[in-house]
This record gives structure tokens, sequence and C-alpha cells, in this order.
């Protein structure tokens, strides 16, 4: 592929959706990616010059770095993008990664506050922001009489969804902890989040700051969820007050990087309740096609420009997460028939999908994205119990299991600077 712009930027994994709607905000830009699967999405695209397979980040993150910094050492790069919970591992070496490329990362104890359900549950408390009932538990022998049911059982670190369980009783709560126990995510000393479900329509605000000050936000509504509770059908929407709210975490926080904030909004009461916050990019497309660029905002940042703060973004686009749709329906039981008849609509824009964008496969932009699309519906039409098996090895690529979070925090400090000067010899 032909350069296309003077600026080089690497992706720090191209295998979710956040990495995939990232390229459609960096079209102008030079971009290759790292993953560790030669199957990842975003490597089938015209938008992608180069993919390097890199070790694992979540099992070898210490391997992940020492690939990453002969990378930037190598590939010269001018901006370091981080799609996805690679921005942990990042932002532990934040000062010996600066001072090779151009990354916008908040401190490493500000994004811990973030990054980690637990801490992001008593940051909310200090600063008077309203959350649902929340309790944080250190022993889980101290859950059952804690708890009060329905109630949502989180890992203090979890992706995707998987770390978070609705348990309806006592059996589910045994069956929960069981189930992270199995896993290998409960520690003696783990914490655990229980909260009590929220009120409204769930909603996710996007955001880039620079030095404390937001630049650019972006809100939408979930009218249909899917993979992880993520947004399947969304619509942009206008909401000041969780900006407002936005503008004073990013402000206490110092933040400098990408935002954003998981919520239910009660248009009835006009009230707003956080339940998660990840310090990253996520899913930009419907940003985008409502009039903020917030991948090329975090771009300019990551060079050192001093941007102005943008404007409010359009309300009422609506958009979709293209094959992802038929991925969430399948993981809910649905069969052959019912999957061709979803993608049916989804082709014709009919019913729910009726003038809604497609946040995935946009063949206009990138005539490759329709290649993971084809092979993931058609394995879906020949299996649709394949769709388990094909999230967990997706998600497996950019995953921030608490095993990873404890290999990060006994990585050297200085193991970074001396991947590099290592490298540079």
């Amino acid at each position: 592929m032909a350069s296309r712009g003077g600026v080089k930027v690497l992706l720090t994994e191209g295998s979710s959706s956040s990495a995939r709607q990232t390229l459609y905000g960096l079209d102008r830009y030079t971009v290759d990616i790292l993953d560790p699967s030669p199957w990842c999405q975003c490597r089938f695209s015209r938008l992608v010059r180069r993919w390097y397979r890199c070790p694992s980040f979540s099992q070898s993150p210490g391997a992940y770095l020492r690939f990453l910094a002969d990378r930037i050492l190598k590939g010269h790069y001018d901006v370091l993008f981080p799609t996805h919970e690679q921005v942990y591992l990042l932002a532990r070496f934040r000062d010996a990664l600066q001072r090779r490329v151009g990354v916008a990362l908040p401190s490493f104890e500000a994004l811990e506050q973030m990054q980690c359900k637990s801490s992001f549950a008593r940051l909310l408390q200090r600063l008077g922001l309203p959350a649902p009932e929340t309790q944080v538990i250190r022993n889980p022998a101290e859950l059952a009489p804690a708890t009060g049911f329905p109630c949502y059982l989180k890992l203090a670190h979890s992706t995707a969804g998987y770390g978070v369980r609705l348990v309806q009783d006592a059996e589910d709560l045994r069956n929960a902890l069981a189930d992270f126990e199995r896993e290998g995510a409960l520690a003696e000393e783990s914490e655990v989040v229980v909260q009590q479900p929220a009120r409204g329509i769930q909603g996710v605000a996007q955001s880039v700051f620079q030095h404390g000050r937001l630049i650019a936000a972006h809100c939408s509504e979930a009218h249909d969820v899917g993979i992880g509770g993520g947004q399947m059908l969304r619509v942009s929407a206008s909401h000041p007050m969780v900006i407002a709210d936005l503008q004073k975490l990013g402000a206490h926080l110092h933040w400098h990087g990408a935002l954003f904030v998981d919520y239910f909004y009660d248009a009835e009461r006009e009230r707003v309740q956080y339940i998660e916050a990840n310090p990253r990019i996520g899913e930009t497309l419907s940003a985008r096609i409502c009039g903020v660029n917030l991948c090329d905002l975090l771009v300019q940042i990551s060079l050192g420009n001093q941007m102005e703060p943008v404007g409010p973004t359009e309300a009422g686009v609506w958009s979709h997460n293209g094959f992802q749709v038929l991925l969430a329906r399948a993981l809910k039981g649905a069969g052959r028939r019912e999957l061709i008849a979803e993608c049916w609509r989804l082709i014709r824009k009919k019913g729910p999908y009726r003038g809604c964008q497609n946040e995935m496969t946009r063949p206009a932009e990138d005539w490759a994205s329709l290649i993971p699309a084809f092979v993931v519906t058609f394995g879906l039409f020949a299996n649709p119990r394949l769709a388990d098996r094909i999230v967990r090895r997706t998600v497996e690529n950019y995953s921030l299991p608490e095993t990873a979070v404890q290999s990060i925090h006994e990585l050297p400090a200085d193991l970074a600077e001396d991947f590099f000067r290592e490298l540079a010899c």
C-alpha cells in the first residue's frame, strides 16, 4: 500500500472493533498495526500498510513491550496509538515511550483509578458523582451476607464483559464466584464490586483530553446491546450533564489522552448514574459521522500540537455494529434461519436498521473491510455455535485479565528504557 501521509502511526492491536473503527478516523495517515493473530480483522484493510505479529500482550507483557520498542526504533513512527487495553502497559512506561514517539497517555496513577472498577467506584464517591448503590468487597467470602439481589458482580479488572455477571440469587452468586476462581481471576485479597442495577437507558460518553482540558466528547445511547454489554445499535445523543462530569473527572486526574465512561441516563428524572470507565478511545465511528473525528484529534495531541476544544456532535444519528450483531445474536442462541433473516435486515436496512450506518464494514472507504464480515457471517451460517469461540479468541488478543495486571506491576520500572538502549546498539 502506498503511503497516504507524512505522519506514521502504529496501532497497538488490530483485533478489536475499536481498532477497526480507529482506522476510518486515520485514513489520511500511514498506519501499521501490531497483533498476535494473523487473522486479526484490521490486517484486512486497504488503510493498513503493514501488520507485525507480536507476542500476546496479556500473556507476555514484557515480551510485548520489547517487541513494541523494537518496532518504534525500526519504524521511526511519529505516533503510537493505543487502541485497547495495551494502554495499561504503555502508561506504566509512559516516560520512556514519550522520549521516542508521540503518545498521549495519562499518568499510571491516574489510569489505575479509571481502569480498576473498584478504584473508579471510590473515585466517583470522592468527587460526588452519581452511581448506583455500590459496595467494594475485599474478601469474596463476605459477598453473600453483603449482597442484595439482583445485582452485578464485577471483577476489578476485566474486558468485554467477561468479568461482569448479573446475579439473581445466592445460587447465581455461588456459580459466578466458582467460575471466577476456576478461571484464576480471584486471589485471596481480590476486590470485587457489587453494584445494584441502574435505571434508564445505557449510554457511552467518549472523550479526548489534553493535559486535563477536555478537547472533544461524544455521547450515544444504546438501543440494543451485544458482546460484553457494548452498544450494538446506537443513536448519538446530547447529554450536557455527562460532558460536565467528564470535564470534572479529567481536570481532577489531569487526564491526557482518550477516555470513555459507561452510564445510564434516566430522562424522566433527568438523572445519570456512572457504572464503569475505560481509559482508551473505544468505538469512534459514531462520533466521526456526527462531525468529530476523535482519532485524528488524539493523533494531533500525541504530536504535541495545542488543540482548541471542539463543539458538540450532532444528536439523533443512528448506527449499528455490523457483523458483530450476528455474533451477538448467535451468542444468545439464534439459529441459522434467524441469523440469515437478521443478516437480510442488516443488508436491506430494514426494521431497527432503517437509516443506520454500518460502523464496521464500510466498503466505500475500505473495500477490504468486507473480508472479515464475509468470513464471520458465513462461518456463523455454517455453525452458529462458532460464535463463542470467535469472540473468546478475539478478546484474548487485547484483554486485560487480573493475571496480566499483576504481571505488569511486577515488571521493573526501568524495563522499557533498558529495551530501548539494548535495541539501539
